[in-house]
């Protein structure tokens, strides 16, 4: 699971996420093992060579079986490159297109089996609760975002993939001024709003509510917490550091698995600068992180 975020405004985009993955490890007999979690994975990436003005960030689904995410944006940079397209958008039906195919390459079996059913109209309990584990496990998503060829304005695009779509999914262009929050975002939705979408729904279906749905959500928003239209890039990159830290550090003190974590990584792309990194884990960090609890051990 991810806390990852996006902050288009007028003068940049703002990229941030946390750095914990969840893998899971096989045990040495047939259906054995636990889910490990991992406080160093990369999660925002520059999109193409050093000196790019475009960025991506992910969340959901943490890998593929056979490549790399960190390689499918490098070959997807290659070839927006190669292909001379001219737009954004372009840029990032590209990278749809690339990920679409080691997507379905990687998980047809399981994605076909999930297409079937969905289709089927008298599912049973245990088909359902199969149906809603693949929809939830083989979803994974993409913002880019930055400045392509001689342009200066930014924009951003999410691009979701999911075991229900028949085809590669067009990128959806968010609006400036409005953050975005993937993965974990219900933690942030109940700072936000004060109420997270899950529970919302909890509530409208369980009899108890007398009023419509509709009623209920004009009800929560009059205690919305709205922030600025538009924020100075590093007012929004301080927004974007601290809802990735209240959520991580709300996990953390609940009951909930720690699958939020790690070190914070913070990038922007502004109107007249390239991709730069604000938090950056160096290559070295899980060494030198260990080294240091070592050495306070240590010294108790």
């Amino acid at each position: 699971m991810t806390i990852a975020a996006c902050y288009p405004c007028l003068e940049g985009i703002v990229f941030g996420a946390d750095s914990t993955t969840t893998i899971f490890v096989p045990g040495p007999v047939p259906d054995s093992g636990l889910e490990h979690h991992y406080t160093f994975c990369q999660k925002v990436f520059e999109f193409g060579p050093k000196g790019s003005s475009v960025g991506i960030v992910t969340w959901g689904l943490g890998t593929l079986p056979h490549v790399s995410y960190r390689t499918l944006v490098a070959e997807a940079a290659d070839k927006a490159i190669v292909t001379n397209v001219q737009t954004l958008e372009d840029v990032a039906k590209i990278f749809s297109e690339v990920f679409w195919t080691e997507y379905r390459s990687a998980f047809k079996k399981l994605l076909d089996r999930a297409q079937i059913l969905d289709a089927k109209g008298d599912r049973t309990p245990e088909e359902d609760r199969e149906l809603e584990y693949w929809a939830r496990n083989l979803s994974v998503g993409f913002c880019l975002g930055g400045r392509w060829r001689a342009g200066w304005r930014v924009e951003a695009y999410e691009i979701i993939f999911g075991p229900l779509l028949k085809s590669q999914p067009m990128p959806n262009r968010l609006r400036s001024g409005a953050p975005m929050y993937w993965g974990c975002q219900y933690l942030i939705e109940r700072v936000i709003f004060g109420m997270d979408a899950m529970l919302f729904d909890r509530i409208v279906r369980s009899g108890k509510w007398g009023g419509t749905a509709q009623e209920l959500f004009d009800l929560v928003k009059g205690g919305l917490l709205t922030p600025p239209s538009e924020l100075p890039v590093r007012e929004a990159i301080d927004l974007v550091y601290a809802e990735i830290y209240t959520t991580i550090k709300a996990m953390k003190f609940s009951h909930l698995a720690p699958v939020c974590g790690g070190p914070i990584e913070i990038a922007v792309v502004t109107t007249d600068r390239p991709f730069r990194w604000v938090c950056h884990k160096e290559l070295s960090q899980a060494i030198t992180e260990g080294y240091f609890e070592r050495a306070k051990k240590d010294e108790r």
